[in-house]
C-alpha cells in the first residue's frame, strides 16, 4: 500500500530517457526531497517521532504523478539524511525504475527459438529467472527477425545478462526499449515509432506554448561509415562517399547482431548510413512549464511518452521562415516544486525508419529513404 507524502515534498527531479540518438534508452531515475524538520523520514527518531522509521528500507515502491498523470514508478535505491544545525533536515529519497531491476538479473544458457523481435523479449521476459509481470508489459511485435542463437555460448555457456540481452534485441529493431511512466517495460518497433502523437509545441497560438528552446547543427551525430556484423554470420557495410570526402570518416559499428540474415544487416548499415551521413539543422530540446499551460494542454503534455513523433513549430525572433520539424521524444526530464513544474524534453531527428519520400515535413528534402 502507497502512503501519500505529498504534504512534505520539496521538489522532485525526474529523468527518463536517452541523452543520444544512437545510444540506448537508460535506467530512468528519480529523487523526491522531504521535509525532515521534525524527523518524521528519519529511522533513528523512533517509533514515537516517526511512522515511517521502520519502512525506511531500500526496494520500496515509488509512484510520483502530477495533475493526475503518472511521472515516475520506480523503487527506493537509497535513503540520504541531509541534516542541518538549524534543523532544516531533508530527506532524500533517490529512486530508479524497473531497468534496474532487469541491469541484476541473468537470463540463464538455452537456446533461443527464432523468431520477431517482439517474441524474443516476450520469451525472455516469461522465463522463470525473469518472470517479468504480464500486466506490466507493452510488447510491439517486432518487424526484424532473429537468429535462433545460443545465449550464453556453445562451447562454456555462462548466463548473460537480461538488460544487455534485451537491449542487443531492440538494437536488431531500431526501435525503443524503455520503463513508461507508469512503470510498465514498453517495446515499440520501428513502426509504432512511425505514428505521430499529434502534439504540437509552436511559438505562434498554433501549438502548446513553451518558454525555452534548443537548436542543433553538427557532427555530433554524424555517422558515414558502418558496420554491421551478425552473430554467427557476416559482416556487411554502408559508406557515404560524398560524406566521407566532405567530413573524412565517421565510423559507427555494430557487432553481434542477433539478426537472422545479412540483407536484414545490409538494410540496418544502409538506413544508418542514410540518416546520419549529412547534418541537419535540428530542434534538440524546449521546455515547457505547466502552470502557463491550460488544464487540457498539461494533460497533453504529461501524455507524452519516450519514442513519440511530435511537432515542433519556432521561428526566431519572429523573423523570415519558420522552423517546422517532426522530432522523436528520446528523454524526458521533470524539475517539480510546490509553485512550478518544468519540464524538458530532449529530441532526436524524426523522419521515420521506413517508408519516407521527398518528405518537407520530416526533414528530409534531398534524399528518399525507402525500407528497413
Amino acid at each position: 500500500i502507497l502512503e501519500d507524502v505529498t504534504e512534505d515534498v520539496r521538489s522532485v527531479t525526474v529523468r527518463r530517457g536517452r541523452s543520444r540518438e544512437l545510444e540506448r534508452y537508460q535506467a530512468g531515475a528519480a529523487t523526491v526531497d522531504l521535509d525532515n524538520t521534525g524527523r518524521k523520514y528519519d529511522p533513528a527518531a523512533g517509533t514515537a517521532i516517526t511512522p515511517y522509521g521502520a519502512s525506511m528500507r531500500p526496494r520500496k515502491a515509488v509512484q510520483i504523478t502530477a495533475d493526475g498523470q503518472p511521472v515516475f514508478n520506480g523503487v527506493v535505491d537509497d535513503w540520504d539524511l541531509d541534516y542541518s544545525l538549524d534543523g532544516d533536515h531533508i530527506a532524500s529519497v533517490k529512486t530508479t525504475d524497473g531497468f534496474a531491476f532487469l541491469a541484476q538479473q541473468e537470463i540463464q544458457p538455452h537456446t533461443a527459438t527464432a523468431g520477431t523481435t517482439g517474441e524474443r523479449i516476450i520469451d525472455i521476459l516469461d522465463r522463470s529467472e525473469i518472470a517479468w509481470p504480464a500486466g506490466k508489459r507493452n510488447i510491439d511485435d517486432g518487424i526484424a527477425t532473429l537468429q535462433a542463437d545460443a545465449i550464453g555460448g556453445t562451447a562454456d555457456p555462462k548466463p548473460v545478462n537480461a538488460l544487455k540481452y534485451l537491449q542487443q534485441v531492440d538494437e536488431a529493431e531500431q526501435g525503443a526499449l524503455f520503463i513508461a511512466a507508469d512503470g510498465v517495460l514498453t517495446f515499440r518497433d520501428r513502426g509504432g515509432l512511425q505514428v505521430l502523437s499529434g502534439t504540437k509545441f509552436a511559438d505562434d497560438g498554433t501549438g502548446i506554448p513553451f518558454t525555452n528552446i534548443e537548436a542543433a547543427y553538427g557532427s555530433e551525430e554524424l555517422r558515414n561509415r558502418v558496420s554491421v556484423a551478425r552473430l554467427n554470420g557476416g559482416t556487411v557495410t554502408a559508406e557515404d562517399s560524398d560524406s566521407i570526402d566532405a567530413y573524412g570518416a565517421i565510423d559507427y559499428d555494430i557487432s553481434g547482431s542477433l539478426l537472422a540474415d545479412d540483407t536484414q544487416a545490409q538494410a540496418l548499415a544502409d538506413l544508418i548510413v542514410t540518416r546520419y551521413a549529412e547534418p541537419l539543422l535540428r530542434i534538440d530540446a524546449l521546455e515547457v512549464v505547466t502552470n502557463a499551460l491550460t488544464p487540457a494542454q498539461t494533460q497533453e503534455v504529461l501524455a507524452l511518452e519516450l519514442g513519440d513523433l511530435v511537432q515542433v513549430v519556432y521561428t526566431p525572433s519572429g523573423i523570415g521562415d519558420a522552423i517546422d520539424q517532426f522530432v522523436r521524444l528520446d528523454q524526458i526530464e521533470h524539475t517539480i516544486s510546490p509553485s512550478q513544474h518544468r519540464i524538458k524534453f530532449s529530441f532526436s531527428r524524426g523522419e521515420g525508419v521506413a517508408l519516407v519520400l521527398d518528405s518537407a515535413a520530416f526533414g528530409i528534402l534531398d534524399t528518399n529513404t525507402l525500407g528497413y
